[in-house]
């Protein structure tokens, strides 16, 4: 199988509950920057709502387009 030659790499930040490995995307980013940025976001508005069963973490993915 021949993949598309048209890829771009994407950051997506994914939520994870802390006795679970599996993450559920929450948002996706061209930058990492710009992804590391909602992540700590996040985290924070969790940590002042008091919520602490959760943590967020950036993953890179290569998008093919056809």
């Amino acid at each position: 199988m021949k993949l598309p030659k048209t890829k771009t790499g994407l950051f997506i930040v994914m939520r994870y509950l802390m006795s679970s490995d599996d993450g559920i995307p929450i948002g996706i980013f061209v930058t990492n920057a710009a992804a590391d940025d909602y992540a700590g976001k996040c985290e924070q508005e969790f940590e002042d709502k008091n919520i602490k069963a959760f943590t967020f973490r950036v993953v890179y993915t290569m998008f093919y387009n056809e």
